[in-house]
């Protein structure tokens, strides 16, 4: 007969008691219980491990007499719920002498009932299939200013708690990859608890148009030490609508058509912001704003060269915010300046000087105006200095590199010994030459 426990759960230990009672009129020998696992289902197999699988009874067994061994299987991790047969075969031999006896044997299946309580793991992604935009390759794409699809893990079991929870992103490609944040690397998920995050997708700016497929891991383990997995796929499709969007109206605001680049940027913002491509839509946002501030930054410099200052400075104002807003430290300071120099009244010998409207004359034009009276004054000068040296008896001929003359012989004289010069009515007399 078998005495063993009817249910158990894995990862627990089952003592099978195997009692034999010599029933016969002869002598039993070497009587041996065993479990026969050619016997066993693929099923049982996989349920149970075999710890002491076989036991030898005393060599002689005489009539009447009864003895026990006890054989010992454990249940697996891995073993589903469920009733599973164990086969336990007795196998001996009878006669009166042990060499000759007759031999037998006698199988005995044991039902046992595996119970377990496994976590009840679901993974949902509020899609399947996602439209994504080309990135571009002035900003770089980065969490968590990604096109995205939000997931939940729940435990839904009432009682049992997974444990070791980790997802990965185990298929994407280069050019289009799967990032999921925050990281699931999750200790213990208690029953009802729940897990959540987005599966980021970044798409490079020298993604292939077409469909990419991303597929995520999902593994955990149960109380017992059981391994889980599941996977679930997700479809990217890469479009550049947007990106040619972006593109010509980059070539626009590079030709300074600021108008139609405008349109075009603006049809790029739609489709970033439905991809929550923010940082896209931010470099657009950025590039339109500078459009603008160079166009008020150009309406104060005509403002400023026609004499009206103080709208030049209002304008001039209102560039400086919006470089400021886009932190262009260059711009800003250029603004700066230029608000410095149209404030700055006229100071110094010409002090007091007006511009049209009232408004005092700038630094630009005192600059301009110094300028000009300082070419003036050194014209004049030069002018004096060259008649000067040539007094007014005529100019002195320079002697230029080439061809050099020798001088008279009354240059051998003392200066005070020189005859004094004709007349200029005498004609001149041509020099000897030697």
């Amino acid at each position: 007969s078998l005495d063993y426990p009817t249910e158990a759960t894995p990862n627990q230990e089952i003592k099978v008691s195997v009692k034999v009672k010599n029933t016969v009129n002869d002598v039993m020998w070497d009587t041996l219980a065993y479990i026969d696992e050619d016997s066993m289902t693929k099923e049982a197999k996989a349920a149970f491990q075999i710890v002491e699988g076989k036991k030898l009874f005393p060599v002689r067994m005489d009539p009447e007499q009864e003895e026990t061994v006890i054989l010992t299987v454990k249940i697996t991790t891995k073993a589903l719920s469920g009733e599973y047969l164990l086969p336990v075969v007795v196998a001996t031999g009878i006669g009166g002498c042990r060499e000759g006896c007759e031999p037998s044997l006698l199988t005995v299946f044991s039902t046992i009932k595996i119970k377990r309580n496994d976590p009840l793991i679901t993974l949902e992604f509020d899609k399947y299939q996602i439209d994504i935009e080309q990135g571009v390759c002035e900003v770089e794409l980065v969490v968590p200013y990604l096109p995205n699809i939000p997931f939940r893990i729940t435990n839904i079991n009432n009682t049992e708690s997974a444990y070791n929870l980790k997802m990965t992103v185990v298929q994407d490609t280069p050019m289009v990859k799967g990032i999921i944040d925050p990281p699931v690397n999750q200790s213990v998920l208690q029953p009802g608890g729940q897990i959540t995050g987005s599966l980021y997708i970044r798409a490079s700016y020298e993604a292939p148009i077409g469909t990419q497929v991303i597929r995520v891991r999902l593994t955990y383990s149960d109380k017992y030490g059981a391994d889980y997995d599941m996977f679930r796929e997700i479809g990217a499709t890469v479009k550049n609508v947007g990106k040619n969007f972006y593109d010509q109206g980059r070539l626009y605001y590079d030709a300074c058509d600021y108008e139609n680049a405008k349109i075009s940027l603006n049809q790029a913002r739609e489709i970033y912001e439905e991809n929550n491509n923010i940082l896209v839509v931010q470099e657009i946002d950025k590039l339109i704003k500078r459009m603008e501030a160079n166009d008020k930054f150009m309406q104060g410099q005509t403002r400023f060269f026609a004499g009206d200052l103080k709208n030049a400075v209002t304008y001039y104002s209102e560039a400086k915010t919006l470089y400021t807003e886009i932190n262009d430290c260059q711009a800003v300071q250029l603004c700066e300046d230029a608000m410095n120099a149209a404030n700055r009244p006229l100071g110094g010998i010409l002090g007091g000087v007006s511009g049209s409207g009232g408004e005092s004359l700038t630094t630009f034009s005192i600059h301009t105006i110094i300028e000009i009276v300082l070419a003036i004054i050194v014209a004049i000068l030069l002018i004096i200095i060259i008649r000067g040296k040539g007094g007014s008896g005529g100019g002195r001929k320079l002697s230029l590199p080439g061809k050099i003359s020798r001088p008279s012989q009354q240059q051998s004289n003392r200066p005070s010994q020189q005859p004094i010069s004709r007349p200029s009515t005498e004609p001149i007399r041509p020099l000897k030459k030697f």
